[in-house]
This record gives structure tokens, C-alpha cells and sequence, in this order.
């Protein structure tokens, strides 16, 4: 699924957008630009030009759940959301496990 369709079809999911904005701090880095955008690709090892990817980090930059990629469903991000927060020992949702399940 290319980034496009990933952000218009599971990225603008309503419930998750809510989901994610009340539980995550969200950015987007661009894998096609320069400058900044570039520097956290190379920190974080990450190839330029690839397909979308979802990371859940701490302030410190450390991965909270492992990188995966090929993740493009809603109910997929909701699941690493669920695992995420699971990991953190912070509670989780009702309707976030809802969405992991659909």
C-alpha cells in the first residue's frame, strides 16, 4: 500500500486519528526530503524512499515495541498502538482494542 492510500484510507480513520492524538505524540517524518527530514531517517536507519513505516519510541529515542514495517491496516496500527501502550504499563483504551480486533 503506497503512502497515499495509507493516509487516506487507515491514517484518516476518525476513531484511530482520536485514538492516536489522545494517546501518542505523532510525526511524520518524509522519507523523500532533505534536511531534517533526512537526518532522522539516517538516525534512526531508516532507507529514503521506502513505504510507509509506524514507530513507537520513548523521548530518549529507543523503540518502545520493535520497528516493523508492512503494518497498513487500521486494525493493524491499532494492535501495535495496543502493544505499545501495553508495553509502557499504561492502560489502553476500550475502544482501541476494539479497532485491533476489526
Amino acid at each position: 500500500m503506497g503512502c497515499r492510500v495509507f493516509g487516506s484510507k487507515v491514517l484518516s480513520h476518525p476513531a484511530l486519528v482520536k485514538l492516536i492524538e489522545s494517546e501518542f505524540e505523532a510525526v511524520a517524518i518524509y522519507n523523500n526530503a532533505g534536511g531534517k527530514d533526512a537526518q532522522i531517517l539516517k538516525e534512526f536507519k531508516e532507507p529514503a524512499w521506502n513505504y510507509q513505516v509506524v514507530r513507537f519510541i520513548k523521548a530518549d529515542k529507543s523503540d518502545i515495541i520493535p520497528r516493523r514495517d508492512g503494518i497498513n491496516t487500521v486494525a493493524g496500527i491499532a494492535k501495535r498502538m495496543v502493544m505499545a501502550l501495553e508495553k509502557e504499563k499504561r492502560e489502553v483504551p476500550k475502544e482501541l482494542r476494539a479497532l485491533s480486533k476489526s
